[in-house]
């Protein structure tokens, strides 16, 4: 009996150690390092940043040719330059997704606002793959849509005076847009 009644006078006691232990248990977990472990064992530097010895080919053949004019930017994804009008949450989701993990091969921008004025697609064989002339398709009627000029090089159309020549005449094209945009 003499225990019971120590017991039951010491309640607060052992109210107060419950409270503090699944108080204690709820700031470790509501306050916890949120940092995940990332399994990074999947991942590694590329050697180049291009995928193949044509694309950077042109790259220098670009740079050689119109670098001093413009900035040649490679690898650029579509999303940073086509921009989803307003819309619903699910509808803009649905657009941007179509755009998401596309890039251009080149890009040439003006220097003074750095406003794009030209893609530039290097088509290798993977081009002839049903898929990709799917892809290419949709991006040039996108990029017409935008009033953004697309030119489609094959790997044996690297030429100097053949790039140069195709690139002023779709140049040619822009100069009306960038005075409008200016």
């Amino acid at each position: 009996m003499e225990t019971l009644k120590l017991i039951l006078s010491l309640w607060p006691v052992y109210l107060f150690l419950i409270i503090f232990v699944i108080g204690k248990l709820a700031l470790d977990y509501f306050f916890k390092d949120n940092k995940k472990e990332h399994n990074l064992s999947g991942y590694e530097k590329k050697t180049h940043l291009f995928d193949t010895s044509t694309e950077f080919n042109l790259y220098k053949i670009l740079l050689e040719l119109f670098g001093e004019q413009y900035f040649i930017f490679p690898q650029i994804n579509y999303s940073h330059l086509i921009k989803v009008k307003s819309a619903e949450w699910k509808e803009s989701q649905a657009y941007r997704s179509r755009i998401d993990r596309k890039s251009a091969d080149f890009v040439l921008c003006d220097k003074a606002q750095i406003l794009p004025l030209l893609v530039i697609e290097l088509d290798g064989s993977a081009h002839n793959i049903q898929k990709k002339q799917d892809r290419d398709q949709f991006i040039d009627e996108l990029l017409n849509q935008i009033n953004l000029s697309i030119l489609h090089l094959k790997n044996d159309d690297l030429d100097r005076e053949f790039v140069k020549n195709e690139i002023l005449k779709k140049l040619g094209n822009n100069e009306t847009v960038i005075s409008n945009q200016t």
